[in-house]
């Protein structure tokens, strides 16, 4: 008798641990993928950003950028969003590239500037 309470006991820890809570995301998903309609701006597993433009079966068009769709398979739809992550960045900028802080969030031209610099000194390094 008390050999079986062991296993038990260990079966019990690795359902409540492991099993469920997997179950409980496989369902979450499942609700997301059946919720998902034509209009909604998706992030797909790849970490491809969309909007739905047609469901189809188990498939749906996404467009990438305009004029660019491709098919994915609606499992691999892993979030709907309420905004693209380059529109919250930019609602939070004004004009001049500042955030409510005042604080310099345009930092592309700099980066930019530094690959330019190393681009140079590479030239450089090989004449």
């Amino acid at each position: 008798m008390s050999a079986l309470i062991l296993p038990l006991l260990l079966f019990s820890i690795f359902y409540f641990v492991l099993i469920r809570p997997q179950q409980r995301k496989m369902k979450e998903q499942q609700a997301l993928v059946n919720r998902a309609a034509a209009g909604d701006r998706v992030m797909l597993s790849s970490g491809i950003f969309g909007t739905i433009t047609e469901v189809v079966d188990t498939a749906a068009y996404v467009e990438l950028a305009e004029g660019i769709e491709i098919l994915v398979s609606r499992a691999f739809i892993q979030e709907i969003l309420e905004q693209f992550p380059t529109e919250a960045l930019e609602e939070g900028n004004d004009e001049e590239g500042n955030d409510e802080e005042g604080n310099d969030t345009d930092d592309i031209d700099e980066l930019e500037d530094i690959q330019d610099s190393v681009d140079e000194d590479a030239d450089e390094v090989d004449a």
